[in-house]
């Protein structure tokens, strides 16, 4: 279609870099000279084996987490059940960085927590290990799978589950037999999602002393200065995370079920009042543990430290926004693209899929490519560029949901409509302002805040490629917490929180009337 060809010659400079990005990663990673003695047979396979424990444990327990509370706000009826449905999620803006200093801070020996219980002869187990690591992370990130379930749930329709019950099920046995086997490509794409957050988190699992390959690829750079031994631990974590992709894709795709859809509104199960009051009590203890008390925790600390500059604070959200901004406005204007060239050409579909793939990939991964590639194709360091080298390297991380939300608005257009606009003459800067603009605006927004946000919590690709003097809500949070510094890192933590919770807000409103 002639209105889409400028949009095609917009997104080959991506796609074209993408893929340079990525071959002469691969081949300087695993063809350069490293140090040997830093990158050892043991060292890997202690890498290895905690990058995989951790982000295992930490997806398991939040299947346990988050599985049964949604089946419970989703089926169940008992007083708070609708404020728990949504009040349940609100975790996800803690950055699983912020939540592991909270927790160490909580439970450290010095703590007046501790201190309670070693005066009643009970002395508490360190959390810095991989079990109490696991446990810490899955509270921060069991919303991943509590909300999906929870849209999948709503997709799977009441009326499978009552034909179930008209079978001769009970409630628990309908849902067992009906509801869990659907929930299982839900339940595998939700812990996926955390794995990889897992993998991708630096501040968190340094905080908890857990050596993982983010941590070894930030050691590798700044603390041997071994340049190509840190790409070549990304070319390792890179391969791991496509392993994790093609695993998942695999379960998925055999587990997938049909189910027929249904507007029709779930009639919660009736409950006595003594389990009504035990599951209250039981959604307000997680509420309470996952939410409440580490933000109040963070606000003690605040109020208790008297020094804090607000002018300094005041600086940093300055610097997260502009960052924020920038890189989901360019994210934006190259998923736009991206998504009207995949529906124009037909040679380029499958190079736009992969080009697009970056979420999956850990910001570390991305800047020690960057990094890397342009010492050997221009001689010179990408953070030359400053802020711009730090826009590039989170665009490509999170171009995967502003493409998906962008692609998938253009669902909705008819192939008798599109080519009723091919013949009306007119530029595509013209068509795109007066018929795809507003077939897109909405998800375009819910792309941008989606970007946004994730950008402004970015934390090893910011540390890594920051321009000097930068720093950000979340850089600023590492190093406070490097030195145990809390009280110093409770001021930046609240301040990325209740941005992040703003966002939250407004993604879930934009999500209603899009789905409305």
């Amino acid at each position: 279609m002639q209105n889409l060809k400028l949009w095609k010659y917009i997104s080959l400079p991506w796609i074209i870099f993408t893929f340079i990005f990525f071959i002469v990663f691969f081949i300087l990673a695993f063809t350069k000279d490293i140090d040997i003695e830093f990158l050892s047979s043991t060292y890997l396979l202690g890498l290895f084996r905690n990058t995989i424990l951790l982000s295992f444990g930490s997806a398991f327990i939040s299947m346990l987490l988050a599985v049964p509370l949604a089946i419970l706000v989703t089926f169940y009826k008992f007083p708070g059940c609708n404020f728990f449905s949504w009040a349940l999620s609100l975790s996800i803006a803690f950055p699983a960085y912020v939540y592991a200093f909270i927790f160490v801070g909580i439970f450290e020996y010095s703590s007046p927590v501790s201190e309670f219980f070693r005066n009643i002869g009970i002395i508490l187990p360190s959390i810095k290990n991989i079990f109490g690591a696991s446990l810490i992370m899955s509270m921060a990130l069991f919303p991943y799978i509590f909300l999906i379930t929870k849209v999948q749930l709503s997709s799977v329709g009441i009326k499978i589950f009552r034909a179930a019950k008209s079978l001769g099920d009970s409630n628990l046995s309908a849902i067992r037999k009906v509801i869990l086997p659907s929930l299982i490509p839900a339940i595998i794409g939700g812990m996926t999602l955390v794995i990889f957050e897992i993998i991708a988190d630096f501040g968190g699992v340094s905080t908890l002393r857990i050596e993982t390959f983010t941590v070894g690829i930030y050691d590798a750079w700044f603390g041997y200065q071994s340049y190509y031994s840190g790409a070549r631990l990304a070319g390792y974590l890179l391969i791991f995370v496509f392993f994790i992709m093609l695993l998942s894709k695999y379960f998925v795709e055999g587990n997938k079920m049909v189910a027929p859809k249904t507007a029709e509104l779930v009639n919660k199960i009736e409950l006595a009042k003594s389990k009504q009051i035990i599951f209250t009590l039981l959604s307000s203890l997680i509420f309470l543990i996952v939410f409440c008390l580490p933000l109040f925790q963070l606000i003690y600390w605040q109020l208790s430290d008297l020094s804090i500059n607000l002018i300094d604070n005041l600086y940093l959200l300055i610097n997260s926004l502009i960052l924020g901004v920038s890189v989901g406005v360019s994210t934006i204007f190259f998923a736009i693209a991206l998504s009207l060239s995949y529906r124009q050409s037909k040679r380029l579909k499958s190079l736009i899929s992969i080009s697009t793939s970056g979420y999956a990939i850990p910001g570390s991964v991305i800047s020690a490519g960057l990094l890397i590639g342009f010492d050997a194709i221009f001689s010179t360091s990408i953070t030359f560029y400053g802020i711009f080298s730090l826009i590039i390297c989170l665009s490509l991380r999170f171009m995967t949901p502003a493409y998906n939300y962008s692609a998938s608005s253009l669902t909705n257009i008819s192939n008798s409509a599109e080519n009723a606009l091919s013949l009306i003459p007119s530029n595509s800067i013209k068509a795109f302002r007066s018929f795809y603009y507003p077939q897109m605006k909405s998800a375009l927004f819910l792309g941008f805040m989606i970007v946004f946000i994730e950008s402004v919590k970015e934390q090893p690709a910011t540390l890594l490629l920051r321009p000097v003097g930068f720093d950000t809500l979340s850089t600023k949070i590492y190093n406070f917490t490097s030195e145990g510094q809390w009280e110093m890192a409770a001021s930046p933590s609240i301040l990325l929180i209740f941005l992040s919770l703003l966002f939250v807000y407004l993604i879930n409103k934009n999500i209603d009337l899009i789905t409305k």
